[in-house]
């Protein structure tokens, strides 16, 4: 029969169980929400036991009385010493056992790790009393998954952060990581524990297992407004918050280039090294203003120009290469106005259709990316 690690046994009856506590945790869990279930209940010796929480709160048995005073009678209530010899502490459990014939499997936990309310003990030291998550993961539990999925140096993400267990166990275990989470408690809590962690000030969790005494450091972004929004009709437009200048840096990322401005020459946006550059224009360019440019570009520098469409024969020019910009972009946005940008962040290299464009003499390859260094905001560490 295979059990899993949530029951325990074989007992001397030959059957699988796990004890569960007799008072109830969790939501309802306090006198105040149910009265009826504070009573006392005699321990072994006969003293008169009430539900408590580990904080002092009177909390209520998840049993009924007349269930629990049947229980006992039975002797089917378990009683473990949670104090000392000198001062005992009595906690009432009851026992579950194991189907022979279970109708789903049995769970797997770890029954060795710590308990939530040694977690949140935990979570009490870096946040304070009151800051505490309800059911807080514990660091043991994040460590023993990556050991059986990652190596030192392995990129862990967590896309729902929470209180940032995963980013400490990973920092702590010499992972990298990313952590992603929209709510106020990236502030109140992600934040100030990794910067703990960062300074050695962590005591708790892992830290004494792996002998971490912090170091390091992190990089924390604030997600931008959204670049696309719709106007009263409901057309896709180019949201008020971004600019020319955005949609430069956006085309430089999704084309492989370095956002890199000139203050001396307008065409000059970007660059992939010292001589070859990118300039992003809205503008269709007529074959006059193509030689223009090339003129200005000159011999010994190559251009890429990214531009809404072009009446040209660019064989014409050995150092332009012409593209127009990507049809799915421009189907979502509505040029003429001064405030246009670009979403790179929502399109792949999939939906980049080939560009019009005759390629020039150095056989340049573009290589898309979506990653925008304009969403970054600030750092910390």
């Amino acid at each position: 029969m295979t059990t899993g690690l949530t029951y325990r046994g074989p007992d001397e009856e030959g059957r699988y169980y796990r004890d569960r506590l007799l008072k109830k945790n969790g939501k309802n869990s306090l006198r105040t929400d149910r009265p009826s279930m504070w009573f006392p209940v005699p321990g072994p010796d006969g003293k008169d036991v009430y539900p408590i929480h580990d904080d002092g709160r009177e909390a209520c048995w998840a049993l009924g009385k007349a269930t629990v005073f049947d229980l006992l009678a039975k002797g089917e209530i378990i009683w473990k010493n949670r104090g000392t010899e000198e001062v005992p502490k009595w906690v009432p459990y009851t026992r579950e056992f194991a189907k022979d014939q279970p109708t789903r499997p049995f769970s797997t936990l770890w029954t060795d790790l710590p308990t939530t309310r040694q977690t949140k003990a935990h979570q009490k030291q870096l946040f304070g009393v009151g800051n505490e998550f309800e059911t807080p993961k514990p660091e043991a539990l994040i460590e023993r998954v990556l050991q059986l999925c990652t190596e030192p140096g392995d990129l862990v993400v967590d896309s729902f952060a929470g209180s940032g267990t995963t980013g400490a166990v990973a920092h702590k275990m010499g992972r990298r990581w990313i952590m992603v989470e929209l709510g106020e408690h990236c502030h109140t809590h992600v934040i100030p524990r990794l910067r703990k962690v960062i300074d050695g000030d962590d005591p708790g969790g892992i830290t004494e297992a792996v002998e971490w005494s912090g170091g390091g450091g992190f990089r924390y972004y604030r997600l931008a407004p959204s670049l696309l929004e719709k106007d009263r009709w409901g057309n896709w437009i180019i949201s008020r918050n971004y600019n020319p200048t955005m949609l430069a840096e956006a085309v430089c990322k999704l084309m492989g280039f370095t956002y890199a401005p000139s203050d001396t020459h307008y065409w000059m946006h970007g660059r992939s090294s010292e001589t070859d550059f990118i300039y992003v224009t809205t503008q269709s360019l007529t074959h006059q203003q193509l030689r223009a440019i090339s003129e200005e570009v000159g011999d010994g520098r190559s251009l890429l120009i990214c531009c809404k469409a072009f009446r040209a024969n660019t064989d014409a020019f050995a150092n332009l290469t012409v593209r127009k910009i990507p049809q799915v972009v421009l189907r979502k946005c509505e040029w003429g106005k001064d405030d246009y940008s670009l979403s790179v962040s929502e399109l792949t290299a999939g939906e980049l259709e080939e560009p019009e464009a005759q390629p020039s003499a150095s056989n340049r390859k573009i290589t898309p990316t979506a990653q925008p260094d304009f969403f970054r905001v600030e750092a910390g560490k």
